[in-house]
């Protein structure tokens, strides 16, 4: 499984709905006091964390709702289940609103002919916020998008053929444009089609293909030449997307708090129920198993977030993050981000690295298999990476492989319960030791 990194293509199915945020004033939320490190050891945790509780989570969101892609009515419901469940607990959520621009899917077409007398079609995927049009030009290729690709390439009035990996879909299309290029191909580094987001309204056409459609194409190359014709038909519209707040005020005001997040929306080809009904099923369970601490259990405030448009880009986490008051911002501690973690052999921990060997250390605690993620503080980028770029630590808890990620294979029936066990008690861990510095 190549990493489920927003940065290497991590998205939604063909015909998703995707957001682009723009400002809008933040739901007010309770303030939370100055950072301030606990001046005694804080209780340990002394239940254990129901994987079994967080299933039925799992199977209410994934199993009963489905499929919760941002800006969309499946996606309403799970923000309000999440929000009854919560108030049954006795917390009083905040719904925070943001506008989204959502991105109308509507197909993409590729097709390639070395001499007039035919051409191959190849499946494709848009990427989304591609703009719609089509072109018809000389194919050729360009590497992995970087710069000094382009520097020994001639793109120019053609359509680029580039290599998954190393850059962001975005930045690919950007040099691919950059350099005179008409179109953009993207082709998988592994078997199998990918699906990617941009960052925002492309400069040209792009879509993505199969690995295996790549490599046919960079054979046929290497022997002639091709003429390709890339179709991207898409709209955009205005909706609404949202976050999901619930804060537990900790002993101390002064003490800081912790964010356990996870986003609530998934892709829609699949029900979600791995990415990430099991993040989220977590992160409510918390909040549930937290609340019936007493309060000298709690010497930190404690945050919920559920946050949407996560499969768009961020856009939820990092909406919630750029408006926060200054107070608040200084305050956290640490954001504990939880996705994809009920399938898959072994952990792995992205982000700051004393939260990250914190991590690990509970893992093994476990008798886990559990290793660092490669590519520094940001790889794998989920939403903890909308706190690191704020200066916030934050730690990225996931679980690899799932063969069903993105897909409607990703169900209820495969998340299991000794992993949602073991993601919560990490994260109960992680918690005790925040409190504990």
């Amino acid at each position: 499984m190549v990493l489920p990194s927003w940065s290497h293509g991590r998205w939604r199915g063909v015909g998703a709905a995707l957001a682009l945020v723009l400002l809008a004033v933040a739901a007010s939320r309770p303030p939370v006091g100055p950072m301030a490190l606990a001046a005694q050891p804080a209780p340990q945790s002394t239940a254990a964390f129901s994987g079994a509780a967080a299933e039925q989570q799992v199977q209410a969101l994934a199993g009963q709702i489905g499929s919760r892609p941002a800006g969309s009515n499946s996606y309403d419901r799970a923000v309000e289940y999440a929000v009854d469940q919560l108030r049954q607990w006795g917390y009083q959520p905040t719904v925070q609103t943001f506008p989204l621009q959502v991105y109308d899917d509507r197909g993409s077409q590729v097709e390639v002919r070395s001499d007039p007398s035919g051409a191959q079609a190849i499946a494709a995927d848009t990427l989304t916020y591609s703009i719609a049009g089509q072109v018809e030009a000389p194919l050729v290729t360009a590497g992995l998008g970087q710069p000094a690709d382009f520097a020994g390439a001639d793109v120019r009035d053609k359509i680029a053929l580039i290599k998954r990996g190393e850059l962001r879909f975005a930045e690919k299309v950007a040099n691919a444009a950059a350099a005179g290029a008409l179109g953009v191909i993207v082709y998988n580094d592994s078997a199998g089609r990918v699906q990617g987001s941009l960052t925002g309204p492309s400069a040209v056409p792009a879509a993505t293909i199969s690995g295996e459609s790549g490599q046919q194409l960079m054979d046929q190359l290497a022997s002639g030449t091709l003429l390709a014709r890339l179709a991207v038909d898409a709209a955009t519209e205005q909706r609404s997307g949202s976050n999901v707040v619930a804060d537990l005020p900790g002993q101390r005001p002064d003490a800081g708090s912790v964010v356990f997040g996870a986003h609530l929306d998934s892709v829609p080809a699949g029900p979600g129920a791995n990415d990430n009904g099991s993040g989220s099923a977590v992160v409510l369970e918390l909040a549930h198993e937290l609340s019936m601490r007493s309060a000298s259990e709690r010497p930190v405030t404690l945050r919920f977030a559920l946050f949407g448009a996560e499969e768009l880009g961020l856009y939820g986490s990092r909406y919630f993050v750029q408006n926060l008051p200054d107070a608040e911002r200084h305050a956290i501690l640490a954001d504990i981000n939880l996705d994809m973690v009920g399938v898959g052999q072994a952990w792995r921990f992205g982000g700051s690295e004393d939260l990250v060997q914190s991590a690990l250390g509970a893992a093994n605690d476990l008798g886990q298999r559990a290793l660092p993620l490669q590519g520094g503080s940001l790889a794998g980028a989920s939403d903890h990476a909308s706190f690191l770029e704020a200066g916030i630590p934050a730690v990225f808890i996931y679980r690899v492989e799932d063969p069903n990620y993105h897909t409607a294979g990703d169900v209820p029936t495969l998340v299991d319960p000794d992993a949602l066990t073991q993601a919560g008690t990490i994260a109960l861990k992680l918690l005790d030791g925040l409190a504990s510095q």
